[in-house]
């Protein structure tokens, strides 16, 4: 939500005036869009300000589909190797990042 100060609705409002009276409502509805745009949008530059970060930092991001009960074991190894505690192994970045540098090592071994 856009915070404004009196001065600045003031400023709005008179610019309203302006505006034709059949097409004052479509234009403060392209002003609130630009000046708070909806929350797809938002979240669509935040995907794609981190996946240019990662470009930016060499890396890339994967999605890997794995069946429930072989998760539920790489999970408790995790656990059980002493790579993850028990409350960071609920938490799925946690598990996500900790299988990315499981990868990683393992290519890293593989390409010796």
């Amino acid at each position: 939500m856009l915070a404004l100060t009196d001065s600045a609705l003031a400023c709005l409002v008179r610019g309203a005036r302006e505006v034709p009276r059949r097409s004052r409502g479509r234009w403060l509805h392209d002003i609130a869009a630009k000046l708070d745009p909806p929350r797809s949008i938002i979240r669509s530059r935040e995907r794609s300000r981190r996946k240019r970060a990662r470009r930016k930092n060499g890396t890339r991001c994967y999605t890997v589909e794995i069946a429930d009960h072989i998760a539920e074991g790489v999970i408790n190894a995790f656990v059980a190797t002493e790579k993850l505690s028990e409350a960071e192994a609920c938490d799925h970045a946690r598990v996500q990042a900790e299988l990315g540098r499981m990868l990683c090592d393992w290519a890293q071994r593989w390409m010796r």
